[in-house]
């Protein structure tokens, strides 16, 4: 029988907290912790509520007056990724999972103190994503070349690069990775037990929950729920959702909330789920809740997946979401079959404790190499 690993998860972000990049993360955690091995997360110093007790948490030290959840640049995060560099060179493990863009940096200048192999997980691409961070088109344009030189250096830092989508596969190949296997994110299946749904207004409800950033492509949403009349769009998030209340969209109802729980009862109350991110390297982890809790979910072909309940439709084509909605609220029981269909192939498909297995050997063929 093979030996246990000790694992880092470097992560360069707030953890725990209920975003995309941190569930997906927490439910490795477990599931390789799950499977025998030690688990580190190395991470920033705050967070929201508390991590898991079946692996380490490893963090930067506090800076005070400083707890910002929203992902993009600012000027502390370059010092709290110095400090998870130096966090990082104190651990000896077997393998470092990095993620997202700045772990991997940290995780190479440890690397040259512990000679510790890095797997680079990427969640997405900066050329994507990095200008929608950015007001003023000097600025983005900046951003947008300073993303593809981003694009075409830290991936290959790495060791090793894990996929999480057929789409990364390749764009990973294409930036010179020479060592790529995917390797999709998973759910556990006590995370989504069928819920009371929340008392919600009459609807119909179509609901997007998730992180209010440029780069969700909420504009496009927003137009087409203006042309789906009666039907209601609930937004659900742990950031401020003021700017887009502003917006004045009949029927808008928003949650701010950071409690899984809730946002669980609020997604059991709605019809429809949406996806309207039309550049998504990675693989949304939304999409697997929405799945989950059994919720047909109209998806830009940009984000979709080829899984049972998800609705694909043309990128930034308002026009086209908007009749993908309106198609289902018109017919439940197409809507009912699709939901039944999403719930049970995730459930028994898309499971942490497979994917952690994946993840193992995926480890093991690095360290053999």
């Amino acid at each position: 029988m093979s030996r246990p690993l000790h694992i880092v998860q470097a992560a360069a972000f707030p953890f725990p907290s209920p975003q995309g990049s941190q569930v997906y993360v927490q439910g490795m955690a477990r599931a390789l912790a799950r499977r025998g091995h030690r688990v580190t997360v190395a991470c920033y110093a705050h967070g929201v509520g508390q991590p898991d007790s079946i692996y380490d948490v490893v963090r930067t030290p506090a800076v005070p007056g400083y707890g910002n959840l929203r992902a993009g640049p600012d000027l502390v995060k370059p010092v709290l990724d110095l400090a998870l560099a130096a966090r990082l060179a104190r651990l000896r493990a077997d393998i470092v999972h990095a993620h997202n863009y700045e772990a991997p940096v940290a995780a190479a200048l440890a690397r040259l103190r512990t000679g510790t192999p890095i797997v680079y997980c990427a969640h997405n691409t900066m050329a994507e994503e990095l200008h929608t961070y950015f007001e003023g088109r000097i600025a983005r344009s900046v951003a947008r070349r300073a993303g593809r030189l981003l694009d075409r250096t830290v991936p290959r830092l790495a060791d090793h690069a894990q996929a999480i989508s057929p789409a990364a596969v390749r764009t990973l190949q294409a930036l010179g990775c020479s060592h790529v296997s995917m390797v999709p994110p998973g759910i556990d299946p006590d995370e989504l037990p069928m819920t009371v749904p929340a008392a919600l207004p009459p609807g119909p409800w179509v609901v997007y929950a998730g992180n209010p950033d440029a780069y969700q492509d909420l504009d496009v949403l927003f137009d087409a729920m203006a042309r789906v009349p009666g039907a209601r769009l609930l937004m659900v998030s742990a950031s401020s959702l003021a700017a887009w209340r502003a917006r004045g969209l009949p029927g808008l109802h928003t949650v701010e909330t950071d409690d899984f729980a809730v946002v669980r009862s609020l997604l059991a109350a709605a019809d429809i789920a949406a996806l309207p991110r039309t550049r998504c390297t990675g693989y949304p982890i939304k999409l697997l809740n929405y799945l989950g809790m059994g919720l047909p979910t109209v998806a830009a072909q940009g984000s979709a997946q080829p899984l049972p309940g998800v609705v694909a439709v043309p990128d930034r084509d308002a026009a086209a979401f908007a009749d993908a909605v309106s198609a289902l609220l018109e017919h439940p029981e197409r809507r009912a079959r699709l939901a039944a269909d999403a719930r049970a192939h995730v459930l028994q498909h898309c499971t942490w404790d497979a994917r952690a297995a994946e993840l193992e050997a995926l480890y093991r063929s690095v360290l053999s190499r």
